[in-house]
């Protein structure tokens, strides 16, 4: 009893100190401690610029619309995750994990990484990437100096447990290894056992995160990746009625529905989480595209046709708040702000469930207790 009184007075002591940081500094209060981000291409903010690959984009026009210039986002400005950072009231960037050498964590970091997946064996032909796996090992570095900098593993994990997880995985999965013929798995695997194989690993990885003292945690889906330009120009006789090529959307939709019930599952098993879907799928649709320049051709000029990164020093388009696509497969800021603004509070009960990450910010969560009955129900 002693010990959890001490535990709950440290915690108390770090939030009141972090809060008036904050207000030292003249910023206001953020909704939540901080804020950890694993993904791919639509969240990484920079750390593939530490690792050996080609798969960078530090270079203009990238970050054209940038603070700083190229960071390494795959943006003309800010991307997915940083709009999500500033409607939780971070009046900073949530710094990159780089090579470990962040120094600012108490706030959150991300992990992001372009071209990285669930899998471990996905993107292996471009050098260097950080893994879904990877992320998670990243992270366990990161707690630990987190539970040293407090003082124990059980501030540390009470600290956690009230910040907030996005995870975005799965699109390179399918864009750098099932839907090329340079890999063999889908050769082995259908489109269902593909996806099922996916969610079986990321169960695990799911799971993993959740030891870690993650207790609120968005997952989010895949975007209808035959609608990225660079794949409508690969598959000019395989278009639907919106022009997207609807085998690729077809296939990746499979992972979202198994994906749908592994959150469901998930929040069964434990009630002292939440854990929500974030329904990517249907935000990257028609009707967010509206007032959108939806066309085959990105803002920005690609090094070939079908290909995906922006020509080095090319000059792009002048109205970039108009396009949906900053290049061949990534959005512009514009597109990023109008995904993240109804990933964090919802448009419709379809864009996420069961929560909205403003929700997930205001939930009240029970302790850890097996008797518990389940306190979400999808």
């Amino acid at each position: 009893m002693a010990r959890g009184l001490k535990a709950l007075w440290c915690l108390a002591m770090v939030l009141l100190v972090s809060n008036w940081q904050h207000w030292a500094r003249g910023q206001a209060t953020s909704q939540v401690p901080c804020y950890f981000v694993f993904g791919d291409s639509l969240f990484d903010n920079g750390n593939n610029n530490y690792l050996t690959t080609p798969v960078k984009v530090n270079y203009l026009p990238y970050g054209i619309d940038f603070p700083t210039g190229a960071s390494g986002r795959c943006s003309n400005g800010l991307n997915i995750a940083d709009t999500i950072a500033e409607q939780l009231g971070f009046n900073s960037f949530i710094t990159h994990f780089g090579v470990g050498s962040c120094s600012s964590y108490l706030d959150g970091v991300n992990y992001g990484s372009s071209g990285a997946g669930i899998l471990d064996e996905t993107g292996f032909l471009a050098g260097e990437l950080f893994t879904m796996n990877t992320q998670l090992y990243n992270h366990k570095i990161i707690v630990s100096r987190i539970a040293k900098q407090l003082g124990s593993e059980e501030v540390a994990k009470k600290y956690l447990g009230q910040c907030i997880y996005v995870t975005d995985m799965g699109h390179n999965d399918y864009l750098n290894n099932y839907f090329l013929d340079t890999y063999s798995s889908s050769k082995i695997y259908t489109p269902e056992t593909y996806a099922q194989h996916l969610i079986e690993t990321y169960t695990t990885q799911l799971e993993d995160l959740y030891s870690t003292g993650a207790r609120k945690i968005a997952v989010f889906g895949l975007i209808r990746v035959g609608c990225m330009p660079s794949n409508r120009q690969q598959h000019p006789n395989e278009l639907d009625e919106n022009s997207c090529a609807y085998k690729l959307n077809e296939d990746i939709q499979i992972f979202n529905t198994k994906l749908q019930t592994l959150v469901k599952e998930l929040n069964a098993k434990h009630a002292d989480a939440a854990f929500t879907y974030i329904n990517s799928y249907e935000i990257d649709s028609d009707v967010t595209n509206n007032g959108f320049k939806f066309t085959s051709e990105s803002c920005c000029k690609v090094i070939e046709s079908g290909s995906v990164p922006c020509k080095p020093l090319s000059i792009p388009c002048a109205d970039r708040s108009e396009y949906v696509y900053w290049d061949g497969a990534h959005f512009t800021e514009a597109k990023a702000w109008a995904f993240g603004k109804r990933a964090y509070k919802r448009g419709s009960p379809q864009d996420a469930y069961p929560y909205d990450i403003s929700e997930l910010v205001q939930l009240k969560l029970p302790k850890n207790d097996a008797n518990i009955a389940n306190h979400a129900q999808l």
